[in-house]
């Protein structure tokens, strides 16, 4: 019964995982001839594609057992957020591996608009998954200051959701409505606008535990 519901549940992520393998396959006469060991610039696709689904499939494997290393009161908790955060980081990494091989073979479209707001998304759905991440050690924000006390764990990720979302927002719309690249340097403009997103709920975290020493400071009686 449990290998039934786990294949019932997995199943979805198992597609993901080999959705961008299957489309190689369909289009592989489009595409340059695999050789793994070749430096020719036309095996760039192949070494994109097997690094961004590497790193996905490592990271649904860390998600898939480290659970049986946690406290089982604290993974029952968040049962629904490992499952979701497990399928949300495949899909994204599966349809941006099958955007570079449309672009590959040349399907008319702008996907590096397509690509950017994707990621766009992402930061949406993680934004709006993190206000629901209860108290744990495995996923959400984990630092010395929200694992130090439950109620700035709590804060930090109400204030993370709002962050990630709208900040996923104003980066769709911006993707949709302007070109995504105007100028050379503007994947560094996006990767430091993640990094902010990043770490401001980060350092929101530092600012929420300073506050709350400070107060506990204030509270203790004065030695005269």
């Amino acid at each position: 019964m449990k290998n039934a519901e786990f294949i019932r549940r997995e199943a979805i992520n198992w597609i993901l995982i080999l959705a961008p393998f299957i489309y190689i396959y369909l289009v592989h006469d489009r595409l340059p001839r695999f050789a793994p060991f070749s430096a020719d610039r036309g095996q760039g696709i192949y070494q994109v594609i097997m690094f961004v689904m590497g790193l996905s499939l490592m990271w649904y494997l860390v998600y898939l057992i480290k659970p049986l290393m946690v406290p089982k009161t604290t993974y029952n908790e968040n049962l629904k957020n490992f499952h979701k955060i497990r399928s949300i980081m495949l899909a994204f990494t599966s349809l941006l591996s099958m955007t570079f091989i449309s672009q590959k073979i040349g399907i008319p479209f702008n996907w590096s608009k397509l690509g950017f707001i994707l990621g766009m998304i992402y930061l949406m759905a993680i934004g709006n998954l993190y206000p629901t991440i209860r108290y744990n050690y495995f996923i959400g924000i984990k630092n010395s200051w929200t694992l130090s006390n439950e109620e700035i764990w709590r804060k930090t990720h109400r204030f993370a959701g709002k962050v990630f979302f709208w900040g996923g927002v104003a980066g769709a719309l911006y993707g949709i409505i302007f070109n995504v690249n105007p100028v050379p340097f503007m994947p560094l403009v996006y990767v430091g606008y993640v990094f902010a997103i990043s770490y401001a709920p980060r350092l929101y975290s530092y600012w929420l535990y300073r506050q709350q020493h400070c107060q506990h400071s204030e509270s203790l009686p004065q030695n005269s």
